[in-house]
């Protein structure tokens, strides 16, 4: 009988932890969980600490998750970045490219003559990148390009023809093109004269010795609206030579041209 008793007891007392057990839990469960928050100062204050507890088990989760997520993106933010910025400065660049040649072009337009028909054509290769002294322009036979029509630079200065025509571009030879020859007249005079190519903007020419041939006299390409093909820059002449040679240069620098206007 008295061992009968204490298992009872026993079996009373862990069955008493097994409810305080269940109940701790679900107590545990309301306070975490806040749903007990409301409940009165009591619940309040016994869940105070463990909803801290929570709280800080949570950022601590959360800040851990935070510098693991930021190592392993950091590289690739950054990338994002640089590709971000790089496509900013190309659009800027942009933007400036064509603010400068909507300036360049109305520049142009207003030196060209009312009574000329031109057509603009973009420079694709300068005589640095092209034979001799020629260029590639992007206009032809759908604009209206034919051989032999005149190209100017700036609307005004006379520096070639078109040699060779295609549908979509056109091949320029330049008065400086080596060995090439063109009449000319000598500004203040009515001579004649040849003028011959040498390459790189640059010319020559022989003329009689009593002819005016001072550095920066003008030569103009005959017509009725003479313009300037070329400056005299310099004067070889031998005082028992009945003529003197005279070098010239282009007024543009045919290298930097990017811009040509035909004359149809």
């Amino acid at each position: 009988m008295k061992y009968q008793f204490r298992d009872k007891k026993s079996i009373e007392r862990k069955g008493r932890l097994i409810k305080g057990a269940i109940l701790s839990f679900i107590i545990l469960v309301l306070f975490l969980t806040g749903i007990v928050s409301i409940s009165g100062g009591v619940f309040n204050f016994l869940g105070k600490p463990l909803w801290r507890a929570r709280n800080a088990v949570v950022d601590t989760a959360g800040s851990s998750a935070y510098i693991v997520r930021t190592k392993k993106s950091v590289f690739a933010e950054n990338e994002d970045l640089n590709r971000r910025l790089i496509e900013q400065n190309l659009a800027m660049t942009d933007y400036q490219i064509l603010k400068s040649e909507n300036e360049e072009l109305k520049s142009l337009l207003g030196r060209i003559p009312k009574n000329h028909s031109f057509v603009l054509g973009n420079v694709l290769v300068r005589p640095s990148q092209s034979p001799y002294d020629t260029l590639i322009i992007d206009v032809g036979t759908d604009s209206g390009i034919k051989e032999g029509d005149k190209v100017f630079a700036n609307a005004q200065i006379p520096i070639g023809y078109v040699s060779h025509v295609y549908d979509d571009s056109a091949l320029v030879s330049l008065y400086s093109n080596p060995g090439e020859t063109t009449e000319v007249t000598i500004s203040g005079s009515n001579a004649s004269v040849e003028l011959v190519g040498r390459g790189g903007g640059n010319f020559e020419m022989s003329v009689p010795v009593e002819l005016d041939s001072s550095r920066g006299t003008m030569v103009l390409l005959p017509g009725s609206s003479s313009m300037v093909i070329a400056v005299m820059e310099d004067v070889i002449s031998n005082p028992t030579d009945p003529v003197k040679k005279v070098i010239l240069r282009s007024p543009v620098n045919v290298q930097q041209l990017k811009w040509v206007q035909v004359e149809r």
